[in-house]
């Protein structure tokens, strides 16, 4: 029996949603849908109506026997209200740090879906060579406002997790991390500061992700409106970079005992006491209904 590719996009892309309790919108499906980008709306709606393991309802299209997951969302688009006003009361404090580059809402907050009791996770693109010095700086504000995550909390609600950080200078995602989880990571990242058109350039310097989200990606590329006037980096003052050396190795020698699955490498940080990357793709590759036929 031949695939259905189209309707296989589908079903993935709804089996992925899953695992997050995230119900989709048709518009959501058509944005997000996996590795698939060769239906015209028409045949996309005929052919959503065919899969027999699909069902809707207000709107939203879930797995067979989820509906349970329409009103959950509802309740976490509530709790994200909140979180997003704390975020951007953070962003407002970490502006002053002149070498911020890009501020940006990563993780369920991302999609409006955080549980009560959920961090906020920012990600921060910083000026050439500065990735070290931000970092120390963006921390002790956030601990002088009483907004930072402690990393030995295991529950830290509405605090702010700085999880990743990235130098201007080095916006790839490492090529063993280029997988569906990450790409859903770079296309829902919401920026809500973005300096010298850096959210453009993230989105080009990995557009790799394309091969995954398709039509997210070029919805996302399409969004960006294109400053052309260029701006000149200024070099750096020696004391800068003499500053930046002596921040790098105070802050590693101080994380040393709290390391766990973060990365570290020239150009991007990532602290995070558990990443999910694993667990969130095995369980969507395992997935029973991931498999020929059970579409039909």
């Amino acid at each position: 029996m031949k695939k259905n590719k189209s309707k296989e996009a589908i079903l993935k892309t709804l089996i992925y949603s899953d695992i997050f309790d995230y119900p989709l919108t048709r518009q959501e499906i058509q944005k997000w849908v996996i590795q698939y980008n060769n239906l015209t709306i028409d045949q996309f709606n005929n052919e959503l109506k065919k899969i027999k393991n699909i069902q809707i309802k207000n709107g939203y299209y879930f797995l067979k026997g989820r509906d349970n997951i329409v009103s959950l969302r509802k309740q976490r688009e509530k709790y994200s209200q909140g979180k997003l006003a704390i975020a951007l009361k953070a962003a407002s404090l970490l502006k002053i740090i002149p070498s911020i580059r890009l501020i940006g809402i990563t993780g369920a907050l991302a999609m409006n879906n955080t549980k009560k009791d959920d961090d906020i996770d920012l990600f921060i693109i910083t000026k050439k060579n500065l990735l070290w010095t931000t970092r120390f700086l963006a921390t002790i504000i956030l601990e002088l406002a009483g907004l930072r995550r402690h990393p030995e909390v295991a529950i830290a609600s509405d605090k702010i997790c700085l999880n990743m950080f990235m130098d201007e200078e080095f916006l790839e995602i490492p090529e063993k991390e280029r997988d569906l989880f990450s790409a859903h990571e770079v296309l829902q990242m919401k920026s809500i500061m973005n300096k010298n058109n850096t959210y453009y350039k993230f989105l080009l310097a990995n557009s790799w992700v394309k091969k995954y989200l398709p039509n997210a990606f070029d919805e996302e590329i399409k969004k960006m409106e294109i400053e052309k006037l260029r701006v000149k980096n200024k070099k750096n003052l020696t004391i800068l970079n003499i500053l930046e050396a002596l921040l790098k190795r105070f802050q590693l020698w101080y994380m040393h005992k709290h390391r766990t699955s973060e990365v570290i490498r020239q150009g991007m940080i990532r602290f995070h006491p558990q990443d999910a990357r694993k667990w969130i793709l095995d369980r969507y590759h395992n997935s029973p209904l991931d498999k020929p036929f059970s579409i039909f």
